[in-house]
């Protein structure tokens, strides 16, 4: 069944007071009935997939009408909280049956810095008891976690917590200056690309949770539609939010259907490595991915830059050392030439990468590159390669 999805950021309150929080401000709810009209219309519209968030959703009173509503409709409803209103008020936790997933913010168990950030010094033991309180039950859990300057070491003793539990997902947001607060206080929080990147680099699986997924700007702008508390679909695109119309009076599911053709395409890719074992590992790999297709491989860096330039994959497994041309000037003259069509980049290499050089490829690039590859490479890091990107697609 194609998947048609909306994120309905059904109200602006909220309980914290996040300081690096890019949710919108000022904006007043609608009434029960205009909410109810929305989802009336989604359900019509064959809408099966919502994330309903906030703000902080449990917060909107009438939350639990409309998700029994979106269920009794074959709907899977997903739920983004703090846990702030779950921990401290057991009748609310009732919710949680109308529930596929339940995803709950946290990113440190440090309270010193859960304080600092703006969640409340409490707020680490108010999702422990929450995850206590689910462990055992049929209900998918996934963890948010934003990365930013005040808790980027920290996330391996976070894991180590979240490992005592089954989670479905674990989710690493790059910190992002978007809008409102968090724009206001992107000095405290930003880290850049390389920062964020060798984190992921450097994280170790945990056996208790399932994947881990890491998201940059370029994951969250340009693509993702939002449904706003007034009603408003809004994109973000090259980080400014653009109003489309309104859900009371338009219908927000057109602007889905190109995002669905989009996910339906297969994602192009071109492999180029000299070691003729090392690419034909990757091929093999990627040939028995349904949503693939391989483009060709090539074996040195013209060679290599000339297919990027005829087939314009939308991603790239490139050796960081090609004869001739070399990754980095690779991307340069691919991004030079196609601009804004220069595909996703992945650089593989068997030496260690310097943070000088991590850093320069961030800065040619941006978000189009996307990992560092380790040699020898594995058949589940390209997996987990391709899954997230795929996610990231599906999501967007």
């Amino acid at each position: 069944m194609q998947k048609k999805r909306v994120c309905w950021n059904i109200t602006t309150k909220c309980n914290q007071n996040c300081k690096y929080c890019h949710r919108f401000l000022g904006i007043n709810d609608l009434t029960y009935e205009e909410n109810k009209k929305i989802l009336n219309n989604l359900i019509k519209d064959g809408v099966n997939n919502i994330t309903w968030t906030g703000g902080e959703a449990l917060l909107y009173p009438n939350l639990k009408e409309l998700l029994k509503i979106s269920q009794e409709n074959g709907i899977k409803n997903k739920l983004i909280t703090n846990g702030m209103v779950l921990a401290q008020n057991e009748n609310m936790r009732e919710i949680l049956d109308y529930l596929d997933s339940l995803t709950l913010s946290l990113d440190t168990i440090n309270d010193d810095t859960n304080e600092e950030l703006g969640r409340g010094r409490n707020h680490f033991e108010e999702v422990k008891t929450i995850l206590d309180y689910v462990k055992g039950k049929s209900l998918k859990i996934n963890i948010n976690t934003v990365v930013s300057k005040k808790n980027i070491n920290e996330m391996e003793q976070l894991g180590e917590f979240l490992n005592n539990y089954n989670i479905s997902k674990w989710k690493f947001f790059k910190f992002m200056p978007l809008r409102e607060t968090a724009e206001r206080n992107k000095d405290e929080f930003a880290i850049t690309d390389a920062e964020f990147e060798k984190t992921r680099n450097a994280f170790r699986h945990f056996g208790n949770i399932g994947e881990t997924d890491f998201r940059q700007e370029k994951d969250m702008e340009d693509k993702y539609t939002l449904l706003i508390a007034n009603g408003d679909i809004i994109k973000t695109e090259h980080g400014v939010d653009v109003k489309k119309g309104n859900a009371l009076y338009q219908n927000p599911v057109e602007f889905m259907y190109e995002l669905e053709e989009n996910r339906m395409k297969k994602i192009k890719i071109l492999i180029a490595h000299n070691n003729e074992e090392i690419r034909n590992k990757i091929v093999d790999k990627i040939k028995g991915l349904d949503y693939v297709e391989l483009v060709g491989t090539t074996a040195d860096g013209k060679e290599t830059y000339n297919k990027i330039i005829e087939s314009k994959p939308e991603m790239v497994f490139a050796k960081m050392n090609l004869d001739n041309m070399d990754s980095m000037e690779i991307m340069r003259k691919s991004k030079e030439s196609l601009k804004d069509d220069v595909p996703i980049f992945n650089i593989i290499t068997s030496d260690t990468v310097s943070d000088e050089y991590m850093q320069t490829a961030y800065n040619l690039m941006g978000r189009n590159l996307n990992t560092f590859v380790s040699e020898p490479i594995n058949n589940m890091e390209i997996d987990n390669i391709m899954k997230g990107y795929k996610e990231l697609k599906e999501n967007a």
